[in-house]
């Protein structure tokens, strides 16, 4: 049976629309309240509720995936229409993956147990003590850089719940977390988090948190997506949506 051009130009445009109208998918790790799963098992959090109304303006359908940071990481690499909601942009990271808006940041420190000795003054003089972090965030990677490795002073685990049982079972002396959640996170553990000091500001540490992309995603999407987060911040809902998570609002989206 011949097709005729007619069709043959109906079913070229059909897979053109259909390759472009995919579904995204938003990946994140379990941190609230930022993006975790709630009671009912679906995506909340203060960076779902922005992807979802920068979605909505967009004009675009996606879905969220609430999975460890290194499953997260390694879906947007493969899969061309995957982001993720909040992610550090760090040298390494820059070239590789497409940056499409800032969604918040974060400030990183070196915690102890609140009745340790600990004293230190530089990252280098903690390489003495056993520092944890979770594996596959940017923080192992930024740990490794400064000399730490896993034979004498790194501990690594998949999960912050770890992360906190292992330091108050002084398992561990030292945490590099992030500590706009250190409160949450301790408490969801069924912690005290007032067992908990801080000891070093790691002022190098990147700090801003993106909403990135596979560089094979779509390049109007990606230009919907970047328009729909600055609409989002110019006419206040992004400001809306991190009071409503009692959340700060960054210095420079305010």
């Amino acid at each position: 049976m011949t097709i005729k051009p007619f069709f043959c130009t109906l079913i070229i445009l059909f897979v053109s629309v259909t390759s472009h109208a995919q579904t995204l998918t938003f990946y994140a790790e379990d941190l609230p309240p930022y993006h975790f799963k709630n009671a009912r098992g679906e995506a909340s959090g203060a960076l779902i509720d922005l992807a979802r109304s920068v979605l909505s303006h967009a004009q675009l359908e996606g879905q969220f995936e609430i999975v460890p940071m290194a499953r997260a990481y390694k879906e947007m690499q493969t899969q061309p229409n995957a982001l993720m909601l909040s992610l550090l942009k760090t040298p390494q990271r820059s070239e590789q993956l497409v940056w499409i808006a800032r969604t918040y940041f974060a400030d990183a420190y070196l915690v102890s147990l609140a009745d340790s000795p600990i004293t230190i003054d530089t990252l280098q003089s903690a390489k003495q003590y056993r520092v944890s972090t979770i594996r596959g965030y940017s923080s192992e990677r930024f740990l490794r850089e400064q000399g730490f490795n896993e034979e004498e002073n790194l501990v690594l685990v998949s999960h912050y719940h770890q992360l906190w049982q292992l330091l108050y079972k002084q398992r561990t002396d030292l945490v590099l977390t992030n500590t706009l959640t250190l409160e949450k996170e301790i408490v969801s553990t069924g912690l005290d988090p007032r067992g908990v000091a801080k000891k070093l500001h790691l002022t190098d540490f990147p700090s801003e948190l993106w909403l990135a992309a596979n560089p094979k995603l779509d390049a109007a999407t990606v230009q919907k997506l970047r328009a729909s987060v600055q609409h989002l911040k110019q006419s206040g809902g992004y400001q809306q949506i991190l009071a409503r998570w009692k959340l700060a609002t960054p210095q420079s989206d305010k």
